[in-house]
């Protein structure tokens, strides 16, 4: 092991100096101004830049420390490739005199500033027609909830200036995948190497599906031959996925393309029929907390914790301990003492269940 420590740049001015010293002959000492002193400080500094350029090299070569760029090429390298975000799209009732058009690439605005454009020309019918939208980004904070108003961002001759989202929304917008949770899965894959199929594979898989987060496999699910899969998405409400993202896994994990190989990947064919993806359901944790301050920082500090804990230790069939709550509680800014009232026990998940934080109701510490 090397026990190389990186000098600092008060150290590199030193020894320069210590050289200078004993290679000029009769220097004791240097003047405060002198022009060896100023060439000292040069040189380390330039010195100081080679040794953090040396650093940030070395840095490159490892997952757990590479910067964005390099951390892709180590990405790819082993066929990990990161998750791209996806636009948001819907569609609206548009109202205004028949005959008009709503040409494609029309721009609508939200009350939330975001922008969103017509896919194709629409031409009103008896004062009315529907536009099928897109948003200008990727992103989840592009989905809107139904019903909401599109304001045109020019206005249109004989088109009404605000447009009505249909009661389902637009949906479908992810961000792209952060360097985190792709760092996440290059040391997982790097750790954990494909098996053929085993546990780790179908984890693995689920996850470079756009928009999963987390993902579990559960072996024998329904007896011999059979593999559970279930996954949720964070980014979403609700978190559990529907019919149509749970069919996208299934086909994902059945055959796909890996990025670098152009080669079609996936379970063995035998496997095909024992593979079932879970359709799971939300267990809510509703806690009631005595805690002390009772103050709207620390109490903001407590969910944020509560909600790192159930994401660490929740799952399907999984169990999130009393003591795993207190310990996340406990480790809240600001809070001094506080008391679990409920739950009792141990919040214990089906195989088709995964927890999520329910309602929590502060109260202060008696």
């Amino acid at each position: 092991m090397s026990n190389f420590t990186r000098p600092t740049l008060t150290e590199i001015y030193d020894r320069i100096k210590s050289d200078l010293k004993t290679k000029i002959a009769g220097a004791t000492t240097f003047l405060r101004r002198s022009v060896l002193l100023v060439i000292s400080k040069i040189l380390a500094g330039a010195i100081h830049l080679v040794y953090g350029y040396l650093q940030n090299l070395i840095d490159q070569l490892f997952a757990l420390t590479a910067d964005t760029e390099y951390l892709e090429k180590i990405g790819l390298e082993i066929g990990i490739s990161r998750k791209i975000g996806d636009y948001a799209v819907g569609q609206a009732v548009v109202t205004g005199t028949t005959g008009n058009v709503v040409d494609a690439g029309t721009r609508l605005q939200s009350s939330a500033g975001n922008i969103y454009l017509v896919d194709s020309n629409v031409v009103l019918v008896l004062g009315t027609g529907i536009i099928s939208v897109t948003a200008e980004n990727t992103g989840v904070d592009y989905n809107e909830a139904g019903s909401i108003s599109l304001s045109f961002v020019s206005p249109i001759a004989g088109i009404d200036s605000v447009a009505t989202v249909t009661s389902a929304g637009l949906l479908g917008g992810l961000d792209e995948e952060t360097d985190d949770e792709y760092r996440t899965r290059v040391l997982l894959r790097k750790r954990r190497p494909p098996q053929g199929g085993c546990e780790f594979d179908y984890v693995a898989w689920c996850l470079e599906v756009s928009g999963v987060t987390r993902a579990w496999c559960i072996p024998e699910y329904f007896g011999i031959g059979t593999v559970g899969v279930a996954f949720v998405r964070d980014d979403d409400t609700p978190i559990v996925p529907n019919a149509t993202e749970r069919a996208q896994v299934e086909s994902y994990i059945i055959s796909h393309v890996d990025p670098v190989t152009n080669i079609s990947v996936g379970i063995p064919v035998t496997a095909q029929a024992g593979l079932i993806v879970i359709a799971l359901t939300e267990l809510a944790i509703d806690m009631t907390i005595q805690i002390y301050p009772n103050t709207n920082a620390v109490q903001t500090a407590i969910l944020s914790r509560l909600e790192d804990c159930v994401k660490s230790f929740g799952g399907p069939g999984q169990s999130i301990a009393l003591s795993q709550l207190y310990e996340a509680i406990g480790a809240a800014a600001g809070e001094i003492k506080h008391r679990i009232i409920s739950p009792i026990a141990d919040v214990v998940a089906a195989t088709d269940e995964v927890h999520v934080l329910g309602t929590v109701t502060f109260e202060d510490y008696t």
